[in-house]
């Protein structure tokens, strides 16, 4: 009797820890709000940005105080010290790719957004991509 709780316990806890989630980007992966985007020594604090990464996908969006958000969605692909995005789509329709005024809503202002990570804890990140420096907090 003592054998089969103690098999039906070790089954039990091997299957909760079996189905966590899986992170291949580590602290990266996850919600994190625009917070600045400082560029020529001018800092601009976008309201209600945010950018999400998750494996291979990216999610850009902005929360109004009214209405449903602007979200879209694109490829990502993470390397040591670099972020790369591009192929973006708006979501939730999927219909047609995002335009250059689109994707500069969201500070991002090429096809495809190639990123040096200068900084990434579990509470911050702060991307470069040219002269322009990205400070972003986890959600």
């Amino acid at each position: 009797m003592k054998k089969n709780i103690f098999i039906i316990v070790t089954i039990s806890i091997l299957t909760l820890f079996a189905c966590d989630k899986v992170y291949i980007n580590g602290d990266l992966d996850g919600m994190w709000n625009l917070h600045s985007v400082e560029s020529d020594g001018t800092t601009i604090y976008p309201e209600a940005t945010y950018y999400s990464f998750q494996r291979h996908l990216t999610q850009i969006s902005k929360h109004y105080d009214i209405g449903l958000p602007l979200r879209y969605l694109g490829n990502l692909r993470c390397t040591g010290d670099s972020v790369i995005m591009w192929g973006f789509y708006i979501h939730p329709q999927e219909t047609h790719a995002a335009t250059p005024e689109e994707l500069a809503q969201f500070h991002i202002y090429n096809d495809t957004a190639a990123f040096k990570v200068n900084k990434l804890n579990e509470e911050m990140l702060i991307l470069q991509e040219k002269e322009r420096i990205y400070t972003l907090y986890k959600w």
